[in-house]
């Protein structure tokens, strides 16, 4: 009888071991992972045009991706509207099966401004074989008068478990590639990994 009850004690004690280890497992994977940080250079777009100066992506609490573009100056929606010309926009370029330099990104999530310079507007885009398909909206709120922050869904971008990014500015009524600004700086790309694959 003594035998079965110390039986009994270390099942139970190897139960409660394997849900602390269980509970633990899903806190962890409950964690935000750490967002990614990228500095640009000042001053290495045009006189006059939007220049990045950090980009940062990274997984919210909800679950939810976060992007924060960080401008040299302070800007406003009324800075991106063009009266001849393109707009200006800042985007989020996303790899998530294509790869960079390789083929364009899968997704692309924007910052836009409506025709009068009123309202801000993010869209979450899926590249098409020779155009853009709007696949969702993206939350939009300011934390400075330089930092846009810019909040969307994982399967509006399909859900990968790691994904290539590179923040993009474009400057309203230039469409040359001195009016674009990139970060990383030069073409490269960043890595986020969200989870193990």
């Amino acid at each position: 009888m003594r035998a079965h009850r110390n039986r009994l004690r270390a099942l139970a004690a190897g139960g409660a071991a394997a849900l602390i280890v269980a509970l633990a497992a899903s806190a962890l994977a409950a964690t935000p992972s750490r967002p990614v940080k990228v500095k640009d250079p000042r001053g290495d777009v045009r006189a006059g045009g939007l220049d990045l100066t950090r980009v940062q992506l990274g997984r919210s609490s909800d679950g939810s991706l976060r992007a924060a573009l960080t401008l040299v100056a302070s800007w406003t929606a009324k800075d991106l509207p063009s009266g001849d010309g393109p707009p200006g926009a800042l985007c989020v370029r996303i790899w998530t099966a294509a790869k960079p330099g390789q083929a364009a990104p899968d997704r692309l999530v924007c910052v836009y401004a409506d025709a009068a310079g009123r309202k801000l507007r993010g869209v979450v885009y899926r590249q098409g074989s020779d155009h853009l398909e709007r696949v969702a909206d993206a939350s939009l709120s300011r934390s400075s008068d330089r930092t846009v922050i810019v909040k969307f869904s994982q399967s509006s971008i399909g859900k990968p478990a790691k994904l290539s990014f590179q923040a993009e500015a474009d400057s309203p009524g230039c469409a040359g590639t001195s009016c674009v600004d990139t970060a990383p700086d030069g073409g490269g790309t960043a890595v986020l990994t969200l989870r193990k694959s």
